[in-house]
């Protein structure tokens, strides 16, 4: 199975087989192999969004559920973002939103297939590099973080893609004589009506709302109220899922990322039933593909297990912390039964 005007890659190379589209079949045709620490990310700048455009529009048409994440400038103060009311969180989550700037925008379009035995999942991800036209505050924490996780910030600042964040006088999607390629794609994911997925994405969601649709409603109720109308599909947060439904001894992203991945391996290994994931790749913009390494395992530290990060994957001691911040040793250690 292929992506309509794709391929059809899987961790071992391309699979041969063509497609009916409706705009006739699109045959296979066959692409460097893959290893399978490598995910393909699809770049989007200012300088090629123009060419990216059709292929990421469609992916989002076609998809069976669409997964969010941003990287942002920062979040403000920590503590208000912790507040026992959620309507205190809330009026601190907007104030971070109106003052900090998006840096990028993930978009990963999953489509599923069950015209076999068992379910196939075709993706195909895009990393797009913004820059807001407006002033916005950045923290050193949170540049840090994103330069220490290969952010190329020379790269944004010269070729991010602008956007212009929402404010009061601003009537969204109206009487506006230029569009923004995001607004466009935000109102592309809006009428694919399919779920969203996020991690742990209320503030994320917060973002995209200020950030490319409308100006941020005063209470809490109004907006959950208005995601709701928004994605009418439902939105589905894996920390969520994570937390309350399997019951994960830690929730942070690289934790279950790595661990889902761990068993997935094992899985292959032993034959037994599995996820079958597939990333197409569309040739037109094959340029601005990206290899990106994610699976690979990290060696055993030898030092004594931070239980901070190990539990939450955040420690106050940052890198002057003495004990270890491996992600796999703290896996190891939680040695929860498989399910």
């Amino acid at each position: 199975m292929t992506e309509n005007g794709g391929e059809r890659i899987t961790p071992t190379g391309t699979v041969p087989e063509e497609r009916s589209t409706p705009t006739g079949t699109v045959p296979s045709v066959p692409a460097p192999p893959l290893s399978e620490t490598q995910v393909p990310i699809v770049e989007v700048l200012a300088s090629n969004i123009k060419e990216v455009w059709p292929s990421l529009v469609h992916s989002i048409k076609y998809s069976s559920f669409i997964a969010l994440d941003l990287e942002l400038s920062g979040l403000g103060d920590r503590k208000h973002l912790m507040k026992k009311s959620v309507d205190d969180r809330y009026t601190a989550i907007v104030e971070a939103a109106k003052s900090r700037g998006v840096l990028a925008l993930g978009v990963s379009c999953w489509r599923v297939t069950r015209d076999t035995p068992e379910p196939e999942y075709y993706v195909q991800t895009y990393n797009l590099l913004l820059l807001s036209r407006d002033n916005y505050t950045v923290e050193p924490d949170a540049l840090q973080f994103l330069v220490e996780h290969g952010f190329d910030f020379n790269k944004q600042y010269k070729d991010g893609v602008s956007y212009t964040p929402s404010t009061e006088d601003m009537i969204i999607f109206k009487e506006k004589k230029t569009t923004e390629p995001i607004r466009d794609l935000f109102a592309a994911i809006l009428q694919a009506k399919c779920p969203v997925v996020t991690h742990n994405g209320l503030i994320d969601l917060a973002f995209i709302y200020q950030s490319f649709y409308a100006p941020l409603p005063p209470t809490m109720s109004i907006f959950v109220a208005d995601l709701q109308d928004m994605f009418k599909s439902g939105i589905l947060d894996t920390k969520c899922v994570a937390e309350f439904l399997i019951r994960e001894t830690a929730t942070y992203l690289e934790y279950l990322f790595r661990k889902c991945s761990k068993r997935l391996k094992d899985a292959v290994t032993e034959g037994k039933p599995r996820l079958h994931i597939s990333f197409s790749e569309h040739k037109a913009i094959k340029q601005w593909v990206n290899l990106v390494q994610c699976f690979a395992s990290s060696s055993s530290s030898g030092k004594e297990l931070c239980e901070s990060f190990a539990n939450h994957g955040y420690c106050k001691e940052g890198k002057g912390c003495k004990k270890s911040h491996n992600v796999d040793e703290a896996i190891n250690s939680h040695d929860l039964p498989r399910y």
